[in-house]
């Protein structure tokens, strides 16, 4: 049986960070904290309209910029 569960993906994808919706790419940002901003944006609004899990994740590469930034803050 299929599942329901939809993953959104923030990835680098060579200086910019790609938002992917399973295999298809919806959207491009300069800024990792934008790219999650814009992937959680519709999987909030996925969410509501699915039963199954809504995620997003991302790859090595965006935690490890992310914890770059911790410092900082």
């Amino acid at each position: 049986m299929p599942s329901n569960d939809i993953d959104y993906h923030v990835t680098d994808i060579g200086g910019v960070w790609g938002i992917f919706r399973g295999e298809s790419q919806i959207g491009m940002r300069r800024c990792p904290h934008e790219a999650v901003a814009f992937a959680n944006f519709f999987a909030d609004w996925e969410s509501l309209s699915t039963n199954g899990q809504v995620r997003v994740v991302g790859d090595c590469y965006l935690d490890r910029t992310l914890r770059g930034y911790r410092p900082a803050a």
